[in-house]
């Protein structure tokens, strides 16, 4: 009995040298170990995902183990929380985006089963790597990102010694365009007011304010018998405010002018701050006479820029868009840029040409391809953002890396491998 249980202290203590071996300490993190065996399943899972290909050295892939378990140190040490709801999301947004790439969650499972891993060893990967990359966002944004900012100075700088290793603005064309505004014309505007003023004639005769809300509003309230609601300061339009607030339940109102039309309005009651009315609208819409004679202006000014007549002082005199001041320069495009409204317009015209008009809601436009801009440096203007942002990344790279260094010093950090 004594030589069996010798026998097997002996087998047990071969194992554990064994053991020992096999998986050894390839690092040390203040109180913390890793493991070779850590690290070659970290390889594994890092290679299952795509993270890393084989040129990825023992190394550095240990030195990113070691980052990561100093920022969890700190991370726990300050007392960062993540939202572990949200990492179940993300793992389960990230399943279901591998379930559809297989054609099922069947066919997934079988895959991990060949590469030696478990949805829930997946599952697991998953949570630690999400959960570390909040902290680690979390940490970086209050440790580092929070403390860093890029003065004009610093951008100035950096863009006078190095304009001539910062890439070319791509060739571009000129885009101009004009804009006719289709609205409703003097006669128009004079017949509308007209049918408002009846409205208010009756009104004033007695009859139900409700009933002629059905009857003539152009709002969708009609139904309702021009019957808004409650509503408070700051929802409707100004001018409509402005009237409807200073009634008194039971008044009405005379004609209101707002940019959508002609309002009457008849305050029902009050609560508190907030106040419920009723109104007849009559829309300022143009007629198809008002199109008619927008539409015959628009190709005028298309015979005349045929004709030859500079775009650009049309556009000055003419054009109803807040270009009309900068002569109708609408900005400078490559053909991935140009406007998604007027895209197909644009690929069909050549430098110099211009298209036909082009009926977008209540506007006519008209837009040409004025010339090409070659190839340029870009001025600092253009790209002061992306500087500024540039210059932030390396910053926050300097200062991430100062700040690992000063970890690693702290909490004692040695490499075993």
């Amino acid at each position: 009995m004594k030589k069996y249980i010798y026998i097997t202290l002996l087998m047990l203590i071969t194992t554990s040298i064994n053991a020992e071996v096999i998986d050894r300490i390839v690092a040390k993190v203040g109180s913390e170990i890793i493991l070779k065996s850590e690290l070659q399943e970290h390889r594994n899972q890092m290679q299952q995902m795509g993270a890393i290909d084989h040129t990825f050295s023992d190394l550095e892939l240990l030195n990113d183990m070691i980052e990561s378990q100093l920022i969890l140190q700190t991370a726990k040490d300050k007392d960062y929380q993540v939202d572990s709801f949200r990492i179940r999301q993300m793992i389960n947004s990230q399943l279901e985006e591998q379930f559809q790439r297989f054609g099922s969650e069947r066919a997934f499972r079988e895959e991990l089963r060949r590469t030696g891993m478990s949805l829930s060893q997946l599952r697991d990967f998953y949570e630690n790597m999400i959960k570390e990359q909040q902290l680690r966002e979390m940490i970086i944004q209050n440790e580092i990102s929070a403390r860093i900012s890029v003065s004009d100075m610093e951008i100035e700088e950096f863009y006078r010694e190095n304009i001539d290793q910062l890439p070319l603005r791509e060739e571009k064309t000129e885009i101009g365009l004009i804009r006719i505004d289709i609205t409703p014309k003097d006669e128009t505007v004079r017949q509308i007011r007209s049918e408002i003023n009846e409205v208010y004639d009756k009104i004033r005769e007695g009859q139900d304010f409700s009933q002629l809300a059905q009857q003539y509003s152009h709002c969708p309230s009609s139904r309702l018998g021009g019957d808004l609601g409650f509503f408070a300061r700051g929802t409707m339009i100004s001018e409509f405010e402005q009237v409807a607030f200073s009634l008194q339940p039971g008044e009405i109102s005379n004609v209101v002018e707002t940019a959508h039309g002609y309002h009457i309005i008849k305050m029902e009651e009050r609560d508190e701050d907030d106040i419920r009315v009723r109104h007849i609208l009559k829309m300022l819409k143009p007629t198809e006479q008002d199109i008619a004679e927008t539409t015959e202006k628009a190709e005028n000014i298309l015979n005349r820029i045929s004709a030859e007549e500079e775009f650009s002082e049309i556009a000055r005199n003419y054009s109803d868009h807040p270009t009309a001041q900068a002569c109708g320069y609408l900005g400078e495009f490559n053909e991935e840029e140009y406007p998604e409204q007027f895209e197909d317009y644009l690929q069909e015209i050549s430098v110099g040409e211009v298209t036909r008009p082009i009926r977008a809601e209540n506007s006519i436009y008209i837009l040409t391809k004025k010339r090409i801009i070659p190839q340029r440096p870009f001025r600092l203007e253009e790209i002061r953002e992306e500087l500024r942002e540039h210059l932030r990344m390396e910053k926050k790279l300097e200062h991430y890396e100062q700040w690992i260094g000063e970890l690693r010093e702290d909490s004692y950090v040695e490499i075993l491998l």
